[in-house]
């Protein structure tokens, strides 16, 4: 292994003072998990892109594109195609002469970066016990184009989370031929939390123990818990007036919704690239305004992130304008986030844009990602629960229709696949599993999917008062929740322990 200097200092730098990117990545991570709001998505994700620039300008060419020979099919014996899988690797803190383990990051539904293995809070996990840390792209995002980026419908039968778990098996594998007595601890966020924990399920004895964090691993149809969680965290943070606004503005919205005259109005009033006149379109819009809210409850002031709750929510307060106007404020502020000339709510135009089957090397991969929502996961946001202050006009139904105006040529069952997935991993009660710890924040509305308590005294769980998405595997920021910290030292403490009893 071939040891770079300046890439030990950056590794050492980061962990002063690049939290911002730390928490950048995060939230571009698992917002493509965001599929209620898929149309402020699709701005969100070109947001992002020019945001990760800065990593680029910060980091250069301090980590460099890896590649390993992987297998296209893991589970057709007959089939001998092969890829390139592209993973990034720091190895700043290992010395392989004293068996010094391996941590490795699992990729998940975008590209891998350098932030993958030098800003993260895996890495002072590293730091401190010796360990190389390694990132695996996962197939089908960023560089790991196993059809040298054809996303075509027939090309995406190989994309699976179980083609990915078999990628990461055979990728340890063949790194223990060379170090065989190297133990790996596997870690991921989100969807890949999900995989870390799968890992630990179906391949213990290729990981000492794996770190999922904010980790849905119950699939589910309708995710309508989601807003339930969301509506939740409004109330319980700032009190009931600001869910309550929300609400009212809410029920104006979807009046003008019934007249001609309103959605011409609505199209001014909130910078519409179009007029909401169709069902399509409506269902479109509406999940865009409640996607503003549904990401920010997620990322909550996760490294002094300036849009959390509390300003959005003083923007709905503020008692000299109207609900409606307060609302129409937010969204104002998230079209000039995303760098939107205006909010583009037309349904047929995302899903020609998700049509799309020429993958791109950065970012989040959108049409791959729903995807994998459609034949495994489902976690489709909606307004089914009554309870939230949304409104009801992003039902399931949009959601499957999506699924097949998108891909067309297969023929999907998402209620099937949804019960596919939960039979074979054993959703948020898996059976037989040892040694993994989920960790999750409780404003999180990922959360409910999640293990967030104990199952046995080797499957364990961390709920952190106050937190949200992901925020356990960022370096502590400024004003966290004293939970936070407290977390991550319970976290190095049982790697600690599961590279002292080894596998399985």
């Amino acid at each position: 292994v071939n040891r770079s200097e300046s890439t030990r200092d950056m590794a050492i730098i980061t962990r002063r003072g690049v939290v911002a990117v730390a928490v950048l990545l995060a939230v571009v991570h698992a917002a493509a998990a965001m599929h209620g709001g898929l149309a402020s998505l699709r701005h969100y994700a070109k947001y992002m892109d020019r945001k990760l620039e800065q990593e680029k300008m910060m980091y250069g060419d301090q980590v460099e594109d890896l590649w390993f020979e992987q297998k296209l099919d893991h589970f057709n014996h007959q089939d001998q195609r092969t890829w390139k899988q592209r993973y990034m690797m720091n190895d700043t803190f290992w010395n392989p002469k004293l068996n010094a383990p391996v941590f490795l990051q699992i990729g998940g539904e975008r590209a891998i970066s350098p932030g993958y293995v030098l800003t993260m809070e895996m890495v002072h996990y590293a730091q401190e016990k010796g360990a190389l840390i390694l990132a695996l792209e996962h197939r089908f995002y960023g560089k790991s184009q196993p059809f040298d980026g054809d996303l075509s419908d027939a090309n995406l039968a190989y994309l699976s989370s179980q083609q990915a778990l078999a990628d990461a098996a055979n990728f340890i594998a063949t790194f223990k031929e060379t170090y065989p007595d190297v133990q790996f601890v596997t870690f991921g966020c989100s969807y890949p939390g999900n995989l870390a924990a799968w890992f630990r399920l179906k391949y213990p004895h290729l990981t000492s123990g794996s770190v999922a964090s904010s980790a849905p691993v119950q699939a589910t149809l309708d995710f309508y818990q989601y807003l339930d969680v969301v509506d939740a965290s409004l109330s319980t943070l700032t009190g009931k007036e600001c869910d309550s606004r929300i609400q009212e503005a809410t029920a104006q919205v979807q009046s003008m919704l019934t007249s001609s005259s309103g959605q011409s109005q609505l199209k001014n009033d909130f910078n519409l690239c179009s007029t909401p006149d169709n069902w399509n379109d409506i269902s479109t819009f509406m999940s865009s305004l409640m996607g503003n809210w549904m990401g920010t409850v997620q990322y909550n002031d996760e490294g002094g992130n300036p849009i959390d709750i509390n300003f959005l929510c003083n923007i709905m307060n503020n008692e000299t304008m109207s609900a409606y106007n307060a609302y129409r404020e937010v969204n104002a502020l998230f079209i000039k986030l995303y760098g939107a000339p205006c909010l583009d709510i037309s349904y047929d135009d995302m899903v020609k844009e998700i049509q799309n089957t020429t993958a791109v090397e950065s970012g989040v991969g959108i049409r791959q990602w729903v995807y994998q929502t459609c034949t495994e996961f489902s976690y489709f946001q909606t307004t089914d629960s009554k309870g939230q202050p949304f409104g009801h006009l992003v039902p399931i139904t949009m959601s499957l229709k999506m699924c097949k105006d998108i891909y067309t040529t297969l023929d999907i069952d998402v209620p099937a696949a949804v019960n596919a997935t939960n039979k074979y991993y054993g959703g948020n009660q898996p059976h037989g599993a040892t040694k993994i710890l989920f960790v999750n924040g409780s404003i999180d509305p990922w959360h409910s999917l999640s293990v967030y308590t104990d199952l046995n005294e080797s499957v364990k769980a961390i709920l952190i008062q106050g937190t949200a998405h992901c925020a356990n595997t960022s370096p502590p920021y400024p004003g966290a929740p004293s939970g936070l910290a407290e977390a991550q030292e319970a976290t190095s403490k049982q790697i600690s322990r599961w590279l002292m009893e080894g596998n399985p």
